[in-house]
């Protein structure tokens, strides 16, 4: 009961520094345009990318310059195959609000699935035990919705470093997060199809961020595992 009532409480205090601190991200431009992004090759694989957090784009101002185009870059560059990269998120994107959006219909002809959540629920001290489950549901969903050959990725959470905040708090938020990587692990391990994309950036506050060059890089470092755990006929080789 009281992580439940600490994480009520956190919930309404990060909504509002969320909305009235001049050190919160929401202000800062992100994309608004086509969601979905090419990159030129044979046989193009269609991805889709959802989450919040490094999904969003705050920084730059179209898709190509955030995560979707950087990853379907990368993504071709690896595999010698196109990308089709089409990004489902927006501020405060949720589980629950993703497993709503992410229909049979987004799904169906999908190659892979690329999930990655969980930042503003560390933030705010959700039970990992809690996002846990709504983490699993959303992936039954997306594996019921989508087609048997569908790969479904879960990238490792992650949080800005939140330097304006006390130490104390710091600590809790790495804490929760590592609870979280627990849950993530051992979703991706109940499941065939589903695999866990570690991901390990320097933590940095939000307004350090370098806009496309920090989502090359993020891209970069995502690649590997996806490809790891693509079909020998999906690389290329």
């Amino acid at each position: 009961m009281f992580a439940t009532l600490e994480h009520a409480v956190m919930r309404i205090f990060m909504f509002t520094w969320v909305r009235i601190s001049p050190n919160s991200w929401r202000g800062y431009p992100h994309p608004k345009d086509n969601p979905t992004v090419l990159a030129d090759g044979p046989n193009p694989h269609k991805v889709i990318l959802a989450g919040s957090g490094i999904v969003i784009g705050y920084g730059v101002a179209s898709h190509e310059l955030a995560l979707g185009g950087s990853f379907a870059r990368a993504l071709t560059a690896q595999t010698q195959r196109g990308a089709e990269v089409t990004t489902i998120t927006a501020p405060g994107f949720s589980v629950p609000r993703a497993r709503k959006q992410l229909t049979s219909r987004l799904l169906g002809d999908a190659d892979m699935v690329v999930l990655s959540f969980g930042t503003f629920e560390i933030l705010t001290l959700m039970s990992p035990r809690r996002w846990g489950a709504q983490l699993e549901t959303l992936v039954a969903s997306v594996l019921q919705r989508s087609a048997p050959h569908t790969q479904v990725f879960l990238v490792d959470c992650n949080t800005p470093k939140m330097s304006s905040f006390a130490a104390a708090y710091q600590r809790r938020i790495g804490q929760t997060a590592a609870g979280f990587n627990e849950q993530l692990a051992a979703t991706a391990h109940a499941h065939d199809r589903v695999h866990r994309v570690e991901f390990r950036p320097v933590a940095e506050d939000a307004e350090n961020i370098e806009g496309r060059s920090r989502y090359q890089e993020w891209a970069a470092s995502l690649i590997p595992d996806v490809v790891a755990h693509l079909p020998l006929d999906s690389t290329g080789g």
